[in-house]
């Protein structure tokens, strides 16, 4: 079953979850040998609870539990993550089923393959489609604009989610059971406007399909200079060789500077992270301590600092344009720190998530533990932006235009300032949310002003 929030990505079985969580993760991955271990649920909270004590970055301000009474691990870390009264520090760390983890991370993925976002007047539109996903298949585009599903408008399931809410014995069809998402091939009629003006009829069967990360990589002209554009969605194993082959395409047509979107890209792998940085700078960044990371007073063994190198299909550009909102998160926001003492790096359309944390995930029988095990900082021992990285200029996301329109907003602003390094109109005072505000204390003990020691 599908609950529509604002922003939607409808992949996996019973993965919503997981999927909002994935947004917030920079980490490693590690795997507990339990083919000895029992695998009840007490004893599984009782080795997550160990892990967190020795390797929870703020392992100090743990309570005393007793982790045999809580009946699953999701319940027992919601009172373990570190808070500051009603404020919590950690916003991130979060537990999923292994398969479902595992999945994510090596790009498989069920369900439509597609995001939707409403706009200013509340309506519905498609904002993301996967090449090859479901959605792909039957004609999904950015910018289209949903009508209908299996009949039902959208202003329709939005007053019938609202009388659920009031009636929860009487419940018509909402968001929940519009369509049965655990059903393989579950066929779920669209309608669709293309235009503003040309209607569509077509049908999305569920299923399985793989989710690349590097979409609509390409070279424009931008007011003479080539430069490369790419939107780069997440952070996984596939990304690896998608990267290597977009670059080595911008290499080959000899762009000059790059618009890197990342508006959506929530996170994932350090070492993806860090080829991208590579993939940039080049040799700007070639043996310099691009990304470090800074572990937890029981394990300074641990830290790790990652050397920039010049890769095959490095551009070695000097400008680039990172398209981000909101939702840019984790390693986005490592790959915009790192590059900044290297290349001018340019922040378009909103100010980032902030998280300046990562992970390093922990299996234990079919759970997963993913808790924040370190700190990362730059070349510059610089990692403070737990409110965000703020934007160079601010622009919409045009999710009426498609990815690398040069008439979408934040494409059109990136060329822009490329073109002539300043935003094109006067900027505002940065947009804050008041969400982060709220939860994240200005001070946060041993992070807001970091003292790094290697």
């Amino acid at each position: 079953m599908i609950e529509l929030p604002e922003f939607l990505e409808v992949t996996m079985k019973n993965c919503i979850v997981f999927l909002t969580l994935i947004l917030l993760s920079v980490f490693f991955y590690s795997c507990e040998n339990d083919f000895h271990s029992p695998c009840d649920q007490a004893s599984i909270n009782g080795r997550a609870y160990s892990y967190m004590k020795d390797w929870y970055l703020w392992y100090g301000h743990l309570p005393d539990i007793d982790p045999g009474s809580y009946e699953t691990m999701k319940e027992m870390l919601a009172d373990l993550k570190y808070h500051d009264g009603e404020r919590y520090v950690d916003r991130f760390s979060y537990t999923v089923k292994t398969e479902a983890h595992d999945d994510y991370y090596a790009g498989r993925s069920y369900g439509m393959g597609t995001s939707w976002k409403r706009d200013e007047n509340n309506d519905l539109f498609v904002s993301l489609v996967y090449p090859g996903s479901p959605a792909g298949v039957a004609g999904l585009k950015r910018g289209q604009q949903i009508l209908a599903i299996n009949d039902f408008t959208v202003e329709e399931l939005d007053d019938n989610k609202e009388y659920n809410k009031e009636n929860p014995d009487d419940k018509k069809t909402d968001w929940t059971n519009v369509y049965d998402s655990s059903n393989d091939g579950e066929p779920v009629d669209m309608t669709l406007l293309e235009g503003g003006e040309k209607t569509i009829e077509t049908t999305v069967y569920l299923g399985d399909y793989t989710r690349p990360s590097v979409i609509n990589p390409k070279v424009i002209d931008n007011a003479g200079v080539k430069t490369g554009y790419l939107m780069f969605k997440s952070f996984i194993d596939p990304s690896k060789e998608e990267l290597n082959e977009a670059f080595a395409v911008f290499k080959e047509e000899g762009i000059e500077a790059l618009v890197l979107d990342m508006r959506y890209n929530g996170g994932g792998k350090v070492y993806i992270a860090h080829q991208l940085v590579n993939l940039i700078g080049g040799e700007k960044v070639n043996g310099e301590a691009v990304i470090k990371l800074i572990y937890n007073s029981k394990h300074q063994d641990s830290n790790y600092i990652y050397k920039g190198e010049e890769l095959k299909s490095s551009v070695n550009i000097e400008k680039v344009a990172i398209i981000a909102t909101r939702g840019t998160a984790s390693a986005s926001e490592m790959v915009i720190n790192s590059l900044t003492p290297y290349v001018e790096v340019a922040v378009i359309g909103d100010t980032t998530y902030g998280k300046p944390v990562g992970m390093n995930a922990r299996s234990f029988c079919n759970q997963t533990l993913v808790p924040i095990t370190f700190k990362n900082a730059n070349s510059e021992d610089f990692g403070d932006y737990f409110f965000g990285i703020d934007a160079t200029c601010q622009s919409d996301d045009d999710i009426k235009h498609d990815f690398g329109d040069t008439l979408e907003s934040s494409m059109k602003e990136a060329l822009y300032y490329l073109e002539n390094g300043e935003c094109s109109v006067e900027q505002a005072a940065p947009r804050f949310s008041p969400y982060l505000e709220t939860l994240i204390p200005f001070e946060l003990e041993g992070m807001n002003r970091i003292d790094y020691t290697f």
